[in-house]
């Protein structure tokens, strides 16, 4: 079972690079559907990470099929203790109902140098199952956490291939 995933951010060239290095691991190369995105490298091998971004987050709580294709969701937030108690609650209780049509993962994660920065990770089908889902009353129990006091922010990515000639 994974336990901890890590992230960081480049040009394609550099991630190409790691990706050709660590042939042994499963990552998955993202570019943003905003421009501003860019690309993100995700490792879901479960081995300690590679990268120096010391973007390194601990799985709380997932459900779903670690399938790891199609479009992602993150969102951000950072919580005091008793906001993060009532999240999790939520995120537990969005877990053990049943998934969203059209998503096929949902993470909880915390970042491991700090406890109280969480990332709500889903896995979806496609956008447009994310968009109804993102508008529809399900998602009505994380507006709350989706605002500046909580350093909200969330970026959506579609999986791209690795270029396997670096």
């Amino acid at each position: 079972m994974l336990r901890e995933l890590s992230t960081t951010f480049g040009s394609r060239d550099f991630l190409d690079r790691i990706i050709s290095q660590n042939a042994d691991r499963q990552l998955i190369l993202m570019a943003g559907s905003a421009p501003e995105e860019g690309l993100q490298l995700l490792d879901v091998s479960g081995k300690p990470s590679v990268f120096k971004s010391n973007l390194d987050y601990q799985i709380r709580l997932h459900q779903g099929s670690h399938a790891w294709r199609g479009f992602f969701n993150f969102n951000y937030f950072t919580l005091d203790p008793d906001a993060a108690k009532v999240f999790d609650a939520k995120a537990n209780r969005l877990a053990s109902n049943g998934l969203p049509t059209g998503m096929t993962d949902l993470y909880m994660l915390t970042r491991n140098r700090s406890n109280n920065e969480y990332v709500l990770l889903t896995v979806w089908a496609d956008s447009e199952a994310f968009a109804l889902w993102r508008h529809s009353a399900a998602f009505t129990p994380f507006d709350v956490y989706a605002t500046s006091a909580n350093h909200f922010h969330a970026a959506s990515y579609q999986q791209v291939t690795a270029d396997k000639d670096h």
